[in-house]
């Protein structure tokens, strides 16, 4: 890298470490997923009290999400304490991680440091990976963080060693986190059986470590289903207390429904960034879309991963891609509440990145490079003003009046 690269990576921390400030050090209580550690820590399974998007059954509380954030902060509750326990600062720790293995990743990709820089800039702070690990005090964007973690490390494990077991194990922790990451399974085996110089009868055996923990994470997951809510396929989703809209679509449509495939699809390709001017003259009470930003209007250079040559590899990841996102069009809403980001694309952005770095890397060796750098930094720079600057130039706009 770069003098002035690794300058522009300090400067950036700093300004993801001051976009965490007014969320880092509220109680760890107000997570869902701290509660539910809490409750595996005194041997029960529903949360000691109602929090908002739990589940309610029979007067009982319990977290429908699935366990695998919970699982990972038992023992740092146990240490702690709920209310001690900082949600956003272990997201933190999470993301800069992920982009350590993401680093690698590109390495082994044979990605040179300079271009290195550029994609692990698109992939934390282009993407919704940013807004994920700033919301993180909530249990639906921790989710993503752990989610992506796994992931990654699932891949990295894949490209490099590609030892089964435990890429099947860093699935299932993903899994765990985010359920529609199980797609990712498709790339991982692609993966592992193209790179892997064993024999036939060792890959297969390789393949079958790999589906070992992907099957007891799931067979485990079933069984919490079925002790919460007597029923293996029943998530609790069901019994989530929503209103306004949700609540409409819910009633006549169900939790999942062709009916929502346009809405949710208009906001994956095509909703630009938007704000509304909510004060009673217009001129301030600025709000941006609750429905967030499509993948393409907020992080236009994923265009570059078109560019990318479409070997057996790629094919998988794209496969990926499309059945991760095909699935999450027919759920009854698209993220909400997110800024500038289509938050269920973070499912697929760890196998996306493989596609977009080497389409990146094309794109240079052609001469592209000012059209991607800019925009990447076009990219980030929407999210710093969506993620950071939103409030300080709601107070401008309202003074601004004041000085005509």
């Amino acid at each position: 890298m770069r003098r002035s690269q690794i300058f522009a990576s300090a400067l950036l921390g700093l300004v993801v470490l001051v976009s965490l400030l007014g969320r880092i050090s509220r109680p760890g209580t107000e997570n869902l997923y701290v509660r539910q550690a809490d409750a595996f820590l005194r041997g029960e399974l529903a949360i000691a009290e109602y929090g908002w998007d739990a589940a309610v059954v029979n007067g009982q509380n319990f977290v429908a999400f699935p366990p695998g954030p919970a699982l990972l902060l038992t023992p740092l509750v146990a240490l702690l304490g709920p209310a001690a326990t900082p949600t956003v600062a272990v997201s933190l720790l999470l993301f800069l991680l992920t982009l350590l293995v993401a680093w690698r990743v590109l390495a082994l990709l044979a990605l040179p440091a300079e271009m290195r820089f550029w994609v692990l800039l698109a992939f934390g702070l282009g993407t919704p990976l940013w807004l994920a690990v700033q919301w993180s005090d909530g249990v639906w964007f921790l989710a993503h963080v752990v989610a992506v973690f796994f992931l990654m490390l699932a891949i990295h494990e894949a490209l490099g060693r590609g030892r089964g077991w435990l890429v099947g194990l860093c699935l299932a922790a993903a899994m765990l986190s985010r359920q529609f990451t199980l797609f990712a399974a498709i790339f991982l085996v692609v993966l592992m059986w193209q790179r892997s110089a064993a024999s036939g009868r060792a890959r297969w055996l390789n393949l079958a470590g790999f589906a070992l923990p992907l099957v007891l994470a799931g067979a485990g997951y079933l069984w919490f289903n079925a002790a919460r809510f007597g029923n293996p396929f029943d998530t609790g989703y069901n019994y989530l207390r929503v209103n306004d809209f949700l609540l409409l679509r819910f009633k006549e449509y169900g939790l999942f429904s062709p009916a929502y495939v346009l809405f949710n699809l208009f906001y994956l390709f095509v909703q630009g960034f938007h704000v509304d001017f909510t004060a009673p003259n217009r001129l301030s009470g600025l709000e941006i879309d609750p429905f967030g930003t499509s993948l393409l209007a907020a992080s236009p250079f994923v265009l570059a991963a078109f560019f990318a040559h479409r070997d057996r590899l790629v094919w998988a990841a794209w496969a990926t891609v499309t059945i991760t996102a095909f699935a999450t069009l027919f759920y009854y809403n698209n993220g909400w509440v997110q800024h500038n980001a289509q938050r269920f694309t973070l499912d697929f952005w760890p196998v996306l990145l493989l596609p977009l770095a080497l389409g990146l890397k094309a794109q240079f060796a052609a001469g592209q490079v000012r059209l991607w750098q800019g925009l990447i930094i076009y990219a980030v720079l929407l999210n710093v003003l969506a993620l950071l600057l939103l409030d300080p130039l709601n107070e401008l706009l309202r003074a601004w009046p004041t000085w005509f």
